[in-house]
This record gives C-alpha cells, sequence and structure tokens, in this order.
C-alpha cells in the first residue's frame, strides 16, 4: 500500500463507504470494506504524518531539499 497516492487512497475510501452505505451488502462485506477501509485510513494519516514532518523540518532551517522528496524519491511534479 506505500506505492499508493493518498488521492488514490481517498478515492478508494469514498467507494467503501459508499459499498457499506448500501443495503444489499452483506455483513462479511461490511467486516471486509471496515478492514480495508482502517488500512487504507492508517495509510493516509501516515503519509499526512510524513509531510507535516518534512514541513517542520523546512520551516526550522529555510531549506526546500526536504520537501522536494518523499519517502526517498522525487514526488510526481517536484523534480
Amino acid at each position: 500500500m506505500e506505492e499508493l497516492k493518498i488521492e488514490e487512497a481517498f478515492s478508494k475510501l469514498e467507494a467503501l463507504l459508499a459499498k457499506m452505505e448500501s443495503p444489499e451488502i452483506t455483513l462479511e462485506e461490511s467486516f471486509a470494506c471496515y478492514e480495508e477501509g482502517m488500512k487504507l485510513v492508517k495509510h493516509c494519516s501516515d503519509t499526512i504524518d510524513r509531510v507535516e514532518k518534512q514541513v517542520q523540518v523546512i520551516a526550522a532551517d529555510g531549506s526546500l531539499s526536504e520537501l522536494k522528496t518523499f519517502g526517498g524519491r522525487p514526488e510526481a511534479g517536484m523534480e
């Protein structure tokens, strides 16, 4: 799930929520959706925490080098 962009994770969460709101969903499917959703929420939270730490480093020393990398690799459009 590390390769999943946060925008994709939010889209998947929205799809899971829509599925869980469906009256046709079984209890087992609902639990499976919940479990997958919680993994996606953790991924999003971890991603936001990493970016927040990078912003704090930039604010502390004024350097932009931390902002240009995300998880050790260049982020799309920020190369």
